[in-house]
C-alpha cells in the first residue's frame, strides 16, 4: 500500500468502461456525488469524463443492457483538461443534485486525458446518503 492507495484499476479498452453497484446498507440510496483517487501512473490514462447512471432493475442481465439505467450525471471528475493532477491523489469531490433513492448505479468514463487504449484510477467513490 502506498499513501492509502492500495490497487489501481485499470480498464482497456477505457473508454466506456467503468462499473456498477449495488450497495447492500439499505435497499435503495441517493447518489449526491463522487470522488476519485488518481493513480501513480501515466497522467494520459487520466479519466477526465464519466457518466453516473442510477436504475431499480434487480436482474444482473438488466444490468448489461443499459435499459433501465436512467442517467444522473455527465461532466467532468474534477481535474483540469491542460494541467495533470498531483500523481496519488484525490480531485475535487464533484456533487449534483438527486433526490430519488435507486437500488444500483453505474459509472462510465466517457474521456481520458490523452489517447491511451486504457483509463485507470486508484480509487472512485459513489457518495450519498439513505
Amino acid at each position: 500500500m502506498t499513501n492509502g492507495f492500495s490497487s489501481t484499476k485499470q480498464h482497456s479498452p477505457g473508454i466506456n468502461t467503468g462499473f456498477y453497484v449495488t450497495p447492500t446498507i439499505s435497499s435503495a440510496s441517493i447518489a449526491v456525488g463522487f470522488l476519485f483517487a488518481i493513480p501513480n501512473d501515466d497522467a494520459n490514462r487520466d479519466p477526465r469524463t464519466v457518466t453516473l447512471e442510477e436504475t431499480n432493475a434487480t436482474s444482473t442481465a438488466d444490468f448489461h443492457f443499459g435499459t433501465n439505467w436512467i442517467l444522473i450525471y455527465s461532466d467532468s471528475i474534477g481535474i483540469s483538461a491542460s494541467t495533470p493532477p498531483g500523481r496519488l491523489t484525490y480531485v475535487s469531490q464533484q456533487y449534483f443534485s438527486n433526490t430519488i433513492a435507486f437500488r444500483s448505479y453505474r459509472l462510465l468514463v466517457t474521456s481520458e486525458r490523452g489517447t491511451e487504449n486504457l483509463v485507470q484510477y486508484a480509487e472512485a467513490h459513489i457518495i450519498g446518503y439513505i
